[in-house]
């Protein structure tokens, strides 16, 4: 008799430390799709932007990607040395209070040079979330829910892009049509300013509850000096697996700066070649990106568990071409749309596809990579995918807008090219990291 309530408390106790892990999960979701609405609330404000600032596309590439990609790339590895030394939750609360204190001083932007410090700033500050996030969830999940855990957080990278338009646009439209002559010391600012206020402000609750948040396993300096790892270190072991990193480095990054030069330019394309107002752009590409973009990356993320789970060695490499074809259909069917209707329709193809591969990207290499290495080969592979992802998406849509085609009404045009510099790229990373990945994934445990 006694058997049977000791039974229900030992799985009482596994019940409830099964959910901890979710709930940190979901915590770590929220941060990201709060860091992703302001990182990408610049792409549905393009054009009241250049309107008061008189700025070019180029510029506002430069702010897409530049400043935000140079200083998130260049912060990034110091940042995930951090991550494998420091209290992970109290270095992730830093890291939102900083991105946030910055949206909000966008608004103060007076020139292209003010935005684009302001920028710089949120991107410090969003440098500390994924090394710190990826490495805390990789430790506290089985080898087998790392994926999908993972595929959680990164789905943050699109619902947050999505409410960007859905809710930017809303608040941007609401504010266009009232009067706002009456707020006090906020009257006088532009819609697109008082924005960027109102997005920015409430990641300082969030940054505060990241404090309440335990990281055992860094409780105190002596654990937290014995789990530092030289960087040299780390750059060592990269190098005497260098097929493996250099594949998957390879790959992924041209697969960002396809998904990112799209994302970047899909509220434009749409304004400008669709004749819709930019607040309405923002509903209907704000409800795709929240339906279809965490879709893709949670089929992605089941898709690589099962086949760890199925010791199916060649899952990455299968997941990875599926990525890169889905992206270069998708793309250009979005770009050529010849009406609204069709553009909406390929939107939700385009949508799906920018956020596939972020189900698999850190999850593969957390599988491959030691723990005490992890955060900072995540940060050098964010440093690398970011730094060339969000520079060269943008900049090559629009240098070719404005250097090639010299009108703003052929961008569809540019956007629909960039597959063409960007996918063969990922084919050659893939069969560089195929054998060696197939090698790691069969000594998994």
């Amino acid at each position: 008799m006694l058997l049977k309530p000791l039974c229900e408390n030992k799985m009482n106790n596994e019940q409830i430390q099964s959910r901890a892990p979710w709930a940190l999960a979901y915590l770590l979701l929220l941060a990201n799709i709060m860091s992703f609405i302001d990182r990408m609330l610049l792409t549905l404000l393009v054009k009241p932007i250049r309107a008061e600032l008189m700025i070019t596309d180029t510029q506002i590439s430069l702010l897409h990607g530049l400043a935000f990609a140079v200083f998130y790339a260049l912060f990034g590895l110091p940042l995930g040395r951090l991550a494998d030394s420091v209290n992970r939750p109290k270095l992730i609360s830093g890291g939102i209070g900083l991105w946030s204190a910055m949206t909000a001083a966008c608004a103060a932007a007076t020139s292209f040079v003010g935005l684009f410090v302001a920028r710089i700033g949120v991107a410090i500050g969003e440098a500390t979330l994924s090394p710190a996030a990826i490495s805390l969830l990789a430790e506290k999940f089985p080898k087998q829910l790392v994926a999908r855990a993972i595929g959680v957080f990164q789905s943050g990278i699109f619902i947050g892009s999505g409410l960007a338009l859905l809710a930017g646009g809303s608040l941007l439209g609401w504010l266009e049509k009232h009067d706002l002559s009456n707020l006090g010391p906020l009257s006088g600012l532009s819609p697109w300013r008082l924005v960027f206020l109102c997005v920015g402000a409430p990641g300082i609750l969030l940054a505060i509850a990241f404090l309440f948040v335990s990281d055992k396993n860094r409780s105190t300096p002596k654990l937290a000096q014995s789990a530092a790892t030289p960087f040299k270190d780390a750059v060592k072991y990269v190098l005497q697996n260098k097929s493996l990193y250099f594949g998957h480095i390879l790959t992924f990054t041209a697969i960002t700066i396809l998904a990112y030069g799209s994302l970047s330019w899909m509220p434009t394309v749409m304004v400008r070649s669709h004749d819709v107002a930019t607040a309405q752009v923002g509903l209907y590409l704000g409800v795709i990106m929240l339906v279809a973009g965490p879709m893709g990356v949670m089929f992605s993320s089941w898709l690589l568990d099962s086949f760890v789970k199925n010791k199916k060695q060649n899952g990455l490499v299968t997941i990875a071409l599926i990525a890169a074809v889905l992206l270069g259909v998708a793309v250009p069917a979005y770009a050529l749309a010849p009406n609204l209707g069709m553009a909406l329709a390929a939107a939700c193809l385009l949508a799906f596809a920018q956020s596939f591969p972020y189900g698999i990207a850190s999850s593969a290499l957390t599988m491959v990579t030691p723990a005490h290495f992890r955060g900072q080969i995540i940060a050098l592979y964010l440093m690398i995918s970011n730094l060339f992802g969000l520079t060269l998406g943008p900049l090559l849509v629009a240098r070719m807008t404005d250097g090639y085609f010299h009108d703003d009404a052929m961008i569809k045009y540019s956007l629909a090219l960039l597959p063409l510099l960007t996918v063969p790229f990922a084919f050659i990373g893939v069969a560089v990291c195929r054998a060696p990945f197939k090698k790691a994934m069969a000594n998994l445990a």
